[in-house]
């Protein structure tokens, strides 16, 4: 064979072999666009509850507490709770200082004896008083006897009926002072009761079952009327005051199930609606929820934050999709299935729509296979193959 021969024979093999890998090539990206099986995900129609719920997110709440302190003015001489404290009902929490009331019912009971002394000094006074008009009276009454028989002068008449009257007078005053001692004495002995409550009012009380939460003062603070000193809360009937959406008050309603979730935890709390707020606020646009549960088995702090979801809606055995299966166009909602092993788009009918499930109208029998793109937001080709992921 010539040289030119053995050089147009191997342009012609390096053309076919070029000529099969461009073949190959296109065969090969044709298999892997058109003809390999796509990776999806795959779901069933099947039955189950549906749950519409509505989620808040609020904080936990003492339906009891109180801003503790006194109702005098004084100086702290001990606080005997910290904050964590439990107390009972009556149980002491802070005295003040009792030097100057101690001294007030001293004073008051000096008062009192000496109200009770002129009391009783009176008292003999009365008795004389009225031993006196005894005797003005009868003397009185043998003058005027003895002047009607002419035995003696109408002079001695006069001065036997002056005495009667003076004697009279004497009691009358008497008589008098003697009331107003008595009214001294219910005075001094309204003052000591004053004191003494005033010596009650120098230790502060627990007003409930509960927890110290706050101690706001310490010994040898100064202290008015009105100034707290501890704040006390019911840690047994709490609940999460929760802010809600204003657009779901129509499917709102007392005694709702709802879910209490706190942060760091696994397990929800069951719980219910305990009360709608009438008032929106106007600047969130949402609405005050309290959830409250029957009993709580953990350890909580007022002022917590935690989520609630209340369930406002349920169908329950009935036929549903997970909602991430749910895809949307201009048209509506959709469903990639499967029909004969290859991907197909079902536009179901749907009913109620929770958080998690979609109820299922029509459009999918029961245990219809649905088929989802592995990809988050990612769509399925129609027409082609699939294989499960």
């Amino acid at each position: 064979m010539s040289k030119v021969t053995w050089r147009s024979a191997l342009g012609s093999i390096r053309r076919v072999l070029w000529l099969l890998i461009l073949v190959g090539a296109v065969v090969l990206v044709g298999w892997l666009r058109f003809w390999r099986p796509v990776p999806a995900s795959v779901a069933r129609v099947e039955r189950g509850p549906v749950v519409q719920e509505v989620l808040g997110r609020g904080t936990v709440e003492s339906q009891r507490e109180a801003a503790v302190g006194f109702d005098l003015v004084g100086r702290l001489s001990n606080v005997m709770v910290d904050e964590g404290t439990r107390v009972s009902l009556g149980q002491e929490l802070a005295q003040l200082e009792t030097v100057q009331a101690q001294a007030d019912l001293s004073s008051a009971q000096t008062s009192i004896d000496a109200a009770r002394s002129a009391l009783r000094r009176l008292a003999a006074e009365e008795e004389r008083a009225q031993a006196n008009l005894a005797a003005a009276v009868r003397e009185a009454g043998r003058t005027q006897h003895l002047a009607e028989s002419g035995v003696v002068a109408g002079a001695e008449l006069d001065a036997a009926n002056d005495r009667l009257r003076i004697a009279r007078a004497d009691l009358d005053r008497v008589l008098a002072q003697r009331a107003e001692a008595t009214r001294g004495v219910a005075v001094a002995s309204g003052g000591a009761e004053q004191r003494r409550a005033a010596m009650v009012r120098t230790t502060l009380l627990a007003p409930f079952d509960g927890l110290i939460t706050r101690r706001l003062r310490e010994p040898g603070d100064t202290v008015a009327i009105g100034t707290t000193v501890l704040r006390v809360v019911d840690t047994d009937r709490v609940y999460i005051d929760a802010a809600i959406d204003e657009t779901v008050l129509p499917q709102l309603s007392l005694d709702q199930p709802a879910l209490i979730l706190f942060p760091g935890t696994a397990n929800d709390v069951v719980a219910k609606v305990s009360k709608i707020s009438w008032e929106a606020d106007r600047q969130t646009h949402e609405l005050r929820v309290e959830v409250t549960a029957p009993k709580l088995e953990r350890r909580v702090a007022i002022g917590q934050r935690a989520d609630v979801r209340i369930e406002i809606a349920r169908r329950d055995n009935v036929l549903r999709v997970p909602t991430r299966l749910l895809h949307h166009d201009a048209v509506g909602p959709f469903l990639y299935v499967d029909r004969d092993g290859r991907i197909a788009q079902v536009r179901p009918r749907l009913g109620l729509r929770g958080n998690e499930y979609v109820e299922l109208l029509d459009g999918l029998p029961e245990g219809a296979t649905m088929l989802a793109a592995p990809g988050a937001g990612t769509s399925l080709p129609l027409g082609r193959r699939w294989r499960a992921q």
